[in-house]
């Protein structure tokens, strides 16, 4: 899959997300790579709206060190990173207290859950919880598994739109991520 069709499944997914939850959608801006500044990101979120500048994003990993896929654990292609700006938009909308890009909804749900961060991309709070939250949208059985406490929570709050067991979202993954899902669930 070529990154313009990753992102526009992503876009779309992030709409019935947001239509099943009654939520607003924030605005993207896709931003070519000539046009994007930003040397360490792909995406960004600031209220209201994602930047995204797909060329930047992850293609689908199939070898060595590139473990990306759609609904996996770690997915940096446009398909998750658009999920997990959607995560810093629902985090920054139901805070109270909100900062540049989230707020302490992220924080109290960390506190409460007390669940681990769920990939090495967790440098606070509010990272944590899109990281978490992007999961939650693509593969929220794969979620469950990994983090029952915060889907529970979620789950309180949200419907997911991808319910069906986690394999079978992954089904036309990499064996190699597959079996590392696998591993990671057994592990949890």
């Amino acid at each position: 899959m070529v990154k313009m069709e990753l992102l526009n499944n992503g876009l779309n997914l992030m709409g019935e997300f947001c239509h099943a939850n009654k939520l607003d959608a924030p605005g993207v801006h896709v931003r070519q790579r000539s046009d994007w500044r930003i040397a360490s990101a792909c995406a960004y979120y600031r209220p209201v709206a994602i930047a995204i500048c797909p060329a930047r994003c992850s293609a689908i990993g199939t070898a060595h060190r590139a473990w990306s896929y759609p609904g996996y654990v770690i997915d940096k292609t446009p398909y998750g990173v658009i999920q997990h700006e959607l995560g810093h938009h629902v985090d920054h909308t139901l805070s109270e207290r909100k900062g540049s890009y989230g707020g302490d909804f992220s924080i109290k749900l960390r506190q409460l859950s007390g669940e681990p961060k769920l990939t090495n991309y967790c440098p606070n709070d509010w990272e944590w919880f899109a990281e978490m939250f992007r999961l939650f949208v693509t593969n929220s059985d794969l979620l469950k598994a990994l983090r029952p406490r915060l889907f529970e929570q979620l789950r309180e709050r949200f419907k997911p739109v991808v319910d069906r067991p986690w394999r079978e979202v992954l089904k036309d993954a990499p064996e190699r991520t597959i079996a590392m899902a696998q591993k990671k669930v057994e592990a949890a």
